[in-house]
């Protein structure tokens, strides 16, 4: 007869083959020249042998891909192709191959290869006139061109509750603030994507909207009640969990939230701290499982975010959150050198060792592995691999799917602007324009949509990354009859910019409460001297309450995308709405006229 340890060392074999399953990697960069691992960027558009090997040496469940990962159709195709093929060769089941392609502000594709769309809170404003049309339709857009190139993996929508209007990490990544709203748009979201073949994951549960603090950044908390909970935060999932399409994957938040879960415990350091959802089994179990109904794959926002990474080792995120229910860990543990990847198989032999050592049961991780296969079964992700490299290459240049992007995303531009206030001061016919906007790009992208649409009227721009001095805006001033002052709230990250500010401008930018202080000042003068005066929110709109003594219109975008080439439709739809040539939407997805908390 075999022997104990015998027994029980085979058994820690099979865990490790199988830990790997519960494992989604970024392999953003790759360094093999003796480049240190923080001061690594090189960017992974190829797979080099030693990343093959991980993935077939550990059995490794998924990739999640970022921007840097992806230049070209034929670059990323045949990335994501060769990787499966890795898996297929070795006789090991086809990877979850992950993206964030929300649309809007959170778009990992280049606009050149996927339409970004204006994004959810847009989507979210079309809803009273248009209902789930935009929201499936644009699901469905993402999704085709996701499958073609080899992406069987969405970590999308956001059904957050934008509740916060000081939230900086949702705010109009969602659909808006009523939870039924969230609820329908997510759904019919969730049904445009898997009717395109791609896996759905709902995020950010319990829920990230009723938050001040990023958890890229630092680890939030929800302070509301069970109650609460239920007829908030936790419906949209409720209700999408529970509907005839529910979404193959749902992505737990890195928030404290005690009403459902207020179990203590230590840090890395030895501080005591309620734990994070992500690691609450109360939450993803008792919860989202045994509550809500959730038969899904569970995957566990990034784990090296500072939400988690700041408070315990890779090695204890791992354990705890498997324990808590979360089937995969998404980003354990980065991998940028040879010297990562020994430590990586370091860290898979910790985790397999404990596991082995019972603090996860072995139902938990049968259950686990066995809704990780069936949810790999039911998308057929071994059917990317199935046809020739050369068919996969030739089927993207799919032109009649792209110019139907285009159309949905200009609809979607034009639908969602929506008047907050001095409608009836429609169309402008004032024939020089001033215009104050948040950057260069933008001001370049509202110049170019006004010189393509009204030609005839003059326009100057003045970005505001830093503030003018007096004197030219005053100048500025004299030559026009109308001002129009665009803002962006809460304030964008300069890698939205594009480069086209200038690296003084950047190095010492301009607070948003001086930035809004400035608009005030300049429309109060634009007012005094009697010329029309335009208040554009191109994100968050609630600063139009404050504006409204000062400006005769507001009119909010809720999306700011800019392309490669200046275009943005959505500053076309703004141009127009101004002219009269569409007609504005009276209904926003959030209460603007309320103040921030």
């Amino acid at each position: 007869m075999p022997s104990t340890y015998a027994n029980q060392s085979n058994q820690h074999e099979q865990i490790k083959k199988s830990l790997g399953q519960k494992v989604i990697l970024d392999f953003r960069f790759y360094c093999d020249d003796g480049t240190s691992s923080k001061a690594c960027k090189k960017p992974v558009t190829t797979l080099p042998s030693a990343l093959k090997e991980i993935l077939v040496t550990h059995n490794i469940g998924g990739v999640i891909l970022f921007s840097e990962n992806i230049k070209t159709n034929q670059q990323l195709i045949t990335l994501n192709y060769g990787m499966q093929q890795a898996m297929v060769k070795a006789k090991l089941p086809p990877l979850f191959i992950a993206v964030d392609q929300e649309g809007g502000r959170v778009a990992r594709l280049p606009s050149s290869m996927l339409t970004p769309f204006p994004g959810n809170l847009a989507i979210g404003a079309s809803y009273y006139q248009h209902g789930t049309a935009f929201a499936e339709n644009v699901a469905r857009g993402i999704g085709s061109s996701l499958t073609s190139l080899g992406i069987n993996t969405n970590f999308a929508p956001s059904v957050d509750i934008n509740s916060e209007p000081k939230n900086p990490v949702i705010n109009v990544r969602s659909f808006g603030e009523t939870p039924s709203d969230v609820a329908v748009l997510g759904q019919s979201f969730v049904d445009g994507l898997q009717a395109s073949g791609v896996i759905s994951a709902i995020k950010h549960f319990p829920g990230h909207g009723d938050t001040q603090t990023d958890s890229h950044t630092g680890l939030p908390k929800v302070g509301h009640s069970k109650a609460q909970a239920l007829k908030g935060d936790l419906l949209p999932f409720s209700r999408i969990i529970s509907g005839n399409n529910p979404p193959g994957m749902l992505m737990s938040a890195h928030i404290q939230y005690p009403s459902l879960d207020n179990t203590t415990v230590k840090d890395k350091q030895g501080r005591v701290m309620t734990i994070p959802a992500t690691l609450s089994r109360k939450i993803l179990h008792d919860v989202l499982r045994n509550e809500l109904g959730y038969k899904g794959v569970v995957v566990t926002d990034a784990l090296d975010m500072a939400g988690i990474a700041k408070y315990f080792s890779p090695e204890d995120a791992m354990i705890k959150a498997y324990q808590a229910g979360a089937d995969i860990a998404l980003m354990p543990f980065t991998i940028r050198t040879p010297q990562d990847i020994q430590a990586f198989a370091a860290l898979m032999e910790k985790v397999s060792t404990r596991i082995n050592d019972g603090e996860v049961t072995r139902e938990q991780l049968k259950s686990s592995l066995q809704r990780i296969a069936f949810l790999k079964g039911k998308f057929n992700l071994n059917s990317y691999s199935e046809k020739a490299l050369s068919w996969r290459v030739s089927d993207v240049d799919n032109k009649a799917k792209i110019a139907k992007n285009k159309q949905i995303e200009k609809a979607l531009s034009e639908a969602s602007v929506t008047a907050l206030y001095g409608r009836e001061k429609l169309p402008l016919t004032d024939k020089v324009w001033l215009a104050l906007m948040p950057d260069a790009l933008r001001c370049l992208a509202l110049e170019k949509s006004l010189s393509s649409i009204a030609p005839k009227i003059g326009m100057a721009c003045i970005p505001l990354t830093r503030i003018p001095n007096k004197a030219t805006f005053e100048h500025a001033l004299k030559q026009a009859d109308l001002l129009l002052v665009g803002d962006i709230s809460p304030q964008h990250a300069v890698y939205e910019m594009k480069g086209f500010d200038s690296t003084e401008a950047l190095a010492s930018r301009d607070s948003l409460i001086t930035t809004h202080d400035f608009m005030k000042s300049a429309l109060k003068q634009a007012k005094a001297k009697k010329l029309t005066t335009v208040f554009v929110p191109l994100r968050m709109p609630y600063v139009a309450k404050e504006m409204q003594p000062i400006a005769d219109i507001a009119i909010a975008t809720f999306s700011y995308n800019v392309d490669s080439d200046l275009y943005s439709p959505i500053f076309d739809a703004l141009v127009e709405t101004l002219l009269g040539m569409n007609k504005p939407n009276d209904y926003a997805p959030v209460q603007w006229g309320r103040s921030a908390k």
